[in-house]
């Protein structure tokens, strides 16, 4: 077994920008501020055009010029993420059918440069809106939990139009212009803490000019012991993946001989997962999968493992050079914990499938504690990228990986879909 711990969880938390977890606030936090989007553009005149009307459901506001939403609570650091009260309908009428498209679970997340605006669409989030602005437009003040964004032209992902499209049997909806987005958010005390109770009290930063500390928990006594946080990891609906690349379909596919890969997930996730301070916290490599060397990465002073290794399975592996399509299959497995917010996820026996634009890396995925996953073969990732080179033996490029719909439901919407994940790397092979 290979484990790491930091060498200080002061330093961690001091020093890491942890991912934004949106879950209910403390009793008694009061939140104020809305998400504003002004409807205009090619995207909004396509939806007009249509006859698709819009209406919002308490306490969002919406018309056919603007959505309103406001801000129910959220985190604020060196990033923010805001979550929202009230939905909003979508409705069309095609063939005398009427159709709605309803939004519910509203998020704005902001990044230094960039603004995502997602919600769920039949129990599935999907980035919606995106907005580029610059830095002088977004300001986030961790200390006085304010974010705010100010002017900027947002435009309908192809996510978003892709799915409203369909749910209204609209003819055409483009990726193209929606219009403005103004964002003034203040978030009251106890909010901007990583939790998945409502119930527990956030406690005082320990140090305030570092937005990155959520403040140190009161040390656990038989008598005040300390509260154990769910991150919401109930997620028994995650999809299967599909089957993978069928072998019948390439008749020309070589066996694999020989396989090596290394994976890096998320770095903002590996310097999280590793703030736990009970024994078995962090990430642990067993079964054959082993932990890559100490690294220091952007964002971080110290030194973690950041990257896992798998031993191949040739038995399961194949790959067809004319069609550049196949499946490289790994054993190993790795485990993410956190005890005290409930988080403990394994990923094991990883399948990189390459074919083309609809490269995936497939894991089987389990939970434990708050993290109840079943046990799944789950497509996790999505990583299209270049052909392999060589022959003997094959390269293939590094494989900037982002999360997929599956994915983000496996992590409880701590990610949404698309968001960056990590990387494949090393991948290499020969075939005999």
């Amino acid at each position: 077994m290979t484990r790491l711990r930091p060498r200080s969880v002061a330093t961690v938390l001091a020093l890491t920008a942890l991912p934004a977890v949106v879950l209910p606030a403390a009793a008694g936090a009061a939140a104020s501020g809305s998400t504003t989007i002004e409807l205009k553009g090619a995207a909004a005149s396509a939806l007009s055009a249509q006859k698709v009307r819009i209406s919002a459901q308490k306490p969002a506001r919406a018309n056919a010029s603007r959505i309103v939403l406001p801000v129910a609570g959220g985190t604020v650091a060196t990033g923010a993420t805001l979550r929202h009260g009230g939905s909003v309908t979508f409705r069309s009428t095609v063939g005398g059918r009427a159709r709605t498209a309803k939004l519910t679970a509203w998020q704005t997340r902001i990044g230094a440069r960039q603004v995502t605006i997602s919600a769920k669409l039949a129990g599935k989030r999907v980035a919606l809106f995106t907005l580029t602005a610059p830095k002088r437009d977004i300001s986030l003040d961790a200390a006085n939990r304010t974010a705010t964004v100010d002017g900027g032209r947002a435009r309908l992902t192809s996510a978003g139009a892709k799915a409203l499209r369909t749910r209204l049997a609209l003819r055409r909806l483009p990726a193209a212009a929606l219009g403005a987005v103004k964002v003034a958010a203040k978030l009251g005390p106890g909010t901007n803490r990583q939790t998945g109770n409502g119930n527990v009290p956030t406690p005082t930063p320990t140090n305030p000019s570092n937005p990155s500390n959520p403040g140190t928990p009161t040390t656990p006594s038989p008598t005040n012991p300390t509260p154990r946080q769910c991150q919401g990891f109930s997620v028994g609906n995650v999809p299967t993946a599909s089957a993978p690349l069928d072998r019948a379909a390439f008749a020309s596919a070589a066996s694999v001989t020989t396989a090596s890969v290394r994976w890096y997930p998320r770095a903002t996730w590996i310097r999280y997962i590793n703030s736990g301070t009970r024994a078995g916290d962090g990430v642990t490599a067993t079964d054959g999968a082993t932990a890559g060397p100490e690294e220091v990465q952007p964002g971080a002073s110290f030194r973690l493992i950041y990257s896992y290794n798998f031993t191949p399975n040739t038995a399961a592996s194949w790959y067809d050079a004319t069609a550049n399509a196949g499946v490289l299959a790994f054993t190993g497995t790795v485990r993410f914990a956190w005890e005290d917010h409930g988080i403990d996820i394994t990923m094991k026996n990883p399948e990189v499938e390459l074919n083309g634009s609809r490269s995936r890396v497939v894991f089987a995925v389990a939970g434990a504690s708050c993290s109840t996953l079943p046990s799944k073969r789950v497509e996790l990732l999505s990583i299209p990228g270049s052909a392999p080179t060589g022959a003997a033996p094959f390269v293939v490029p590094t494989l900037p990986a982002t999360l997929t719909p599956a994915g983000a439901i496996a992590f409880s919407d701590m990610y949404i879909a698309g968001d960056e994940w990590g990387s494949i790397q090393g991948l290499t092979f020969t075939t005999g």
